[in-house]
């Protein structure tokens, strides 16, 4: 699936969706974009070195583009969205690859819906997360809040459940959810199943899951990192992840996704810049592996 000849930024500054989570998660894309230039500048002539892997990367030239963000409606959840799905469509139909940074979890739900748009087969989605994000509409969040883009995304005619692949939940919630996830067939990878697996065992268990699908999505919401990790999302959300498990992960789904979106960093509850950095540490990674010759 490394087809893409670049690896394209986008900006999603969006937290409109941010019903019960804290809102600020607007800020974030110009914040992780600050981080990311602490990694690009050590690229020389277009390698870097990773210390923890022992080698040299040779990279595409100019392959890393900044796409600017999407056009905010900020009186409008549905202009926005629209503008979100056009902008991603136009960046699948020249080859290149989304790398989103929001913005609340809600920003998920057009970029899903324009990979699906863009696809003929069915589509599998793998999303890092404290949270299940399956809540249908309610009288406080409405329909596209950041706790709805699962279930909206399984509204689109080519997802199903038995394709979708949830790592890192836990914690608390809503009774409704047991009967629910009975019958719809999601996978889940709770967080403390996580901590008793090896990073191998748990993406081959998604991987798995994804065996007929032509194209995956990936979203990574930062709160899957436990809070000690991440000081700077919408919600925390103990018991979670290690920054080591989570990129070890990664590492190995890097070159089998077809787009991906970083959540719910929130820069305005975060410190030293701890959240941001991380989240663009993830940026660089999938840029070199997706860009090595």
């Amino acid at each position: 699936m490394l087809s893409n000849q670049k690896f394209g930024v986008v900006g999603f500054p969006w937290d409109g969706g941010a019903s019960l989570g804290r809102p600020g998660s607007r800020y974030a894309p110009s914040k992780i974009r600050e981080a990311f230039v602490w990694f690009v500048n050590r690229i020389e002539n277009n390698q870097v070195y990773n210390v923890e892997k022992r080698q040299t990367y040779q990279l595409a030239d100019n392959g890393i583009k900044d796409f600017g963000d999407i056009d905010i409606a900020a009186y409008s959840t549905d202009v926005t969205f629209r503008n979100a799905e056009e902008k991603i469509r136009g960046l699948l139909d020249d080859n290149v690859f989304p790398f989103v940074l929001g913005g609340d979890h809600s920003i998920s739900y057009p970029v899903i819906k324009a990979l699906h748009d863009k696809t003929e087969g069915k589509i599998g989605i793998i999303q890092f997360d404290a949270h299940l994000d399956l809540v249908d509409e309610s009288p406080i969040q409405g329909k596209f809040s950041q706790s709805s883009q699962m279930r909206r995304a399984l509204e689109l005619p080519r997802i199903n459940p038995e394709n979708i692949v949830q790592i890192g939940v836990r914690s608390i919630n809503y009774p409704w959810y047991e009967n629910y996830l009975k019958e719809s067939g999601i996978v889940q990878i709770t967080a403390r199943e996580v901590h008793k697996s090896t990073p191998e065992e748990v993406v081959a268990k998604t991987m798995a899951a994804m065996k007929d699908v032509e194209k995956i999505y990936l979203t990574f919401d930062i709160d899957v990192l436990d809070p000690a990790y991440a000081p700077g999302s919408g919600a925390n959300e103990p018991g979670g992840l290690t920054p080591v498990q989570c990129m070890e992960m990664l590492d190995m789904l890097y070159s089998k996704v077809d787009a991906f979106d970083i959540a719910e960093v929130n820069p305005l509850y975060d410190h030293q810049d701890i959240t941001t950095t991380f989240a663009a540490r993830i940026m660089f990674d999938c840029a070199v592996a997706r860009l090595s010759k």
